[in-house]
């Protein structure tokens, strides 16, 4: 076996190599009253597959009518409310593409991510909106290109108006190449970077991902929608009529409620679930199967003999979409530290230093390819040259084996990320913002392992000479311009760093220290 069985229906197998919308009007035919979207809290909204096809129809038309032309970029600052996908639908339909904005960005984060990728328009909800108003724009977007989602004043342009624009006649010519998202990610190297995802990015996507599991359609979207993962799922249940039951955001204290009352069927895991207490509604779960990523093998027999799920490793990235998988048929498998085979769409291969392919069972790069994978990074030709090889090859990062079946193994990574809360951090982002305050001389941040927030943000600074630093005065310096969540919790001050040879700081012998939490760092939270 060297790819997971995913057999597509014929209804998906229609749809590969055609574009969203064409994804939107075949769901609306074939599952008219079907349920779509639905708030799980607030005033608990609800569309149909019919009712979701005639929004994304009347604000499509409205955002033409307003001037959004295709190759447009366009600013998406709303939370997880409907709002969010019909928007998305519409601005690709127009032939535009959607940059989706993380909420708690601060006002220079978001004015770097809408003027990296050329944005010129903004949909946003008004109290979001009027966060960033400041000179008569939203960072590089004027007012009177703001769409403002319950309110006026300051955006000239209302979301509800434009959705009761009568319909006009969509677009029949888009490609399926062409841009939907430019989607930023935690840059590794710098600050982040915009993946263009396309049409075929997210059929490809959702084709797969719906055919993977077909039996679940029921879907908690309860991560952020300005990520990919509850723009993956909206994609699944469109190939396969399913629902996205959309929460506020993430809450272990709601979790198990939102299982049991919604039937959910579909629902990321992780070895948490294990820590909610014992209910007699355990093992009555609609949740048979579940993703995971990076779960500790302990965990898989005691979530199976509680909760009847069969938890299996998947490895997915914005930049590749859906890589591999474990198949939910193989219980031989769970819990191995295998993240399975590819996806039927994609190929794999490990690489050396020098990109030559390793022998099987040998460690090194992983790389994929394959139909609906980013283009590249907006912007970034340098990033782009280095991260894709010849023959569409894209290296993921990571290190890897590869069994003689095809059959893979995580080993760990290249890059420098820390996950914090579900969120990704670009360590270099850190640096660069932090080692611009006055008296800093030298920066690393690192990740320390956290049992509640899966790793919290350290960094070690070596101040200038004379400079009297101190950790409240980092912190203060690093949430004037990074989102709350990226502000570190554990500053250390040391007289120097440790180098590589070819003199880069050595994250590696950071990472690796016995006692990342010693007497002499502060923590800004006790």
């Amino acid at each position: 076996m060297t790819h997971i069985d995913a057999r597509l229906t014929p209804h998906q197998q229609s749809l590969r190599g055609k574009t969203i919308p064409d994804a939107l009007d075949a769901a609306a035919e074939a599952w008219p009253e079907h349920l779509a979207l639905h708030e799980i809290e607030g005033a608990q909204r609800s569309l149909t597959w019919s009712e979701f096809r005639a929004a994304v129809t009347g604000l499509r038309s409205g955002l033409e009518s307003a001037g959004v032309r295709p190759g447009d970029k366009v600013g998406v600052l709303i939370r997880n409310q409907i709002e969010f996908p019909v928007a998305w639908l519409a601005i690709v339909e127009a032939g535009a593409a959607i940059v989706p904005l993380n909420p708690k960005y601060t006002a220079r984060e978001l004015d770097f991510v809408l003027g990296d990728a050329g944005a010129t328009w903004l949909v946003g909800t008004h109290d979001l909106i009027e966060n960033h108003t400041g000179s008569g724009r939203v960072g590089p977007v004027a007012l009177d290109h703001v769409i403002s989602i319950g309110g006026g004043e300051p955006a000239t342009l209302s979301y509800d108006k434009l959705l009761a624009t009568p319909p006009t006649p969509r677009r029949t010519d888009i490609d399926p190449l062409e841009v939907t998202n430019i989607q930023f990610t935690s840059g590794t190297t710098g600050l982040p970077k915009g993946c263009l995802l396309t049409h075929e990015y997210w059929t490809e996507l959702g084709i797969y991902g719906a055919a993977l599991d077909p039996e679940a359609v029921r879907i908690l979207a309860d991560h952020p929608f300005y990520y990919m993962q509850n723009q993956a799922y909206l994609m699944m249940a469109l190939f396969k009529g399913g629902a996205l039951f959309i929460t506020p955001g993430l809450s272990r204290r709601k979790f198990m409620d939102w299982l049991h009352d919604h039937r959910i069927d579909f629902v990321w895991i992780d070895e948490d679930i294990l820590l909610f207490p014992e209910d007699s509604r355990d093992t009555s779960l609609a949740l048979r199967r579940a993703p995971v990523a990076g779960m500790p093998g302990e965990a898989y027999a005691p979530i199976l003999e509680r909760f009847g799920i069969r938890a299996r490793e998947c490895y997915a990235s914005t930049e590749i979409g859906s890589g591999t998988a474990v198949p939910y048929d193989r219980d031989d498998l769970a819990g191995t530290g295998s993240m399975g085979f590819c996806f039927p769409n994609r190929e794999s291969k490990v690489v050396d230093e020098r990109f030559n392919e390793v022998p099987a069972g040998t460690p090194g790069e992983l790389c994929f390819r394959g139909p609906g994978m980013m283009l590249g990074y907006h912007n970034r030709p340098d990033v782009n040259a280095e991260l894709f090889l010849p023959g569409g090859w894209f290296r993921t990062g990571d290190i890897a084996v590869k069994d003689s079946d095809g059959q893979h193994f995580y080993r760990g990574r290249l890059r420098d990320m820390i996950r914090r809360s579900g969120e990704n951090i670009s360590a270099a982002e850190l640096e660069l913002h932090i080692g611009g305050m006055p008296g800093v001389y030298d920066i690393a941040a690192v990740p320390v392992p956290d049992p509640d927030r899966e790793e919290e943000v350290k960094v070690i600074i070596v101040p200038e000479p004379g400079a009297n630093l101190t950790a409240d005065q980092v912190t203060a310096w690093a949430g004037e311009g990074l989102a709350p969540f990226k502000v570190p919790r554990y500053v250390e001050f040391r007289d120097e760093l440790p180098y590589t040879a070819s003199g880069k700081v050595h994250k590696a012998a950071l990472k690796d220290e016995p006692e990342p939490l010693h007497p002499g760092v502060v923590d800004t939270r006790s």
